[in-house]
């Protein structure tokens, strides 16, 4: 529960605890730091400078912070799946080669 709530609020830390640093983390970052400094901005008066708040400013920027969360929630489910290796593991799907087949780095290895 609490790795929901940390990655629902804020949501790069959510992927670099409980997500295992993975390579989406730093996209995740870019996707919050826009919805908050769009959300403050908007708050400011946005891009027209409307005395006031401009709704559709802050309103942009709560749907970029809902897409960082949902992506480190799908995210934090990943890792989950691979930990726990269930039907939906990745590393379960994975074809192994076979002994017959020949090393694809050989024909690199020729033109050398």
């Amino acid at each position: 529960m609490k790795g929901i709530f940390t990655s629902t609020l804020f949501p790069p830390i959510g992927a670099c605890r409980y997500g295992c640093g993975t390579h989406c983390t730093p996209a995740i970052t870019v996707f919050w730091l826009f919805g908050v400094v769009s959300v403050a901005y908007g708050l400011m008066g946005g891009p027209t400078n409307v005395p006031g708040v401009n709704w559709y400013t802050v309103g942009l920027g709560l749907g970029m912070w809902a897409i960082a969360a949902v992506w480190t929630l799908l995210t934090l489910q990943g890792v989950q799946a691979d930990k726990c290796h269930d039907s939906w593991s990745p590393q379960d799907h994975q074809v192994p080669p076979s002994e017959s087949e020949t090393d694809p780095f050989e024909e690199v290895r020729k033109a050398r």
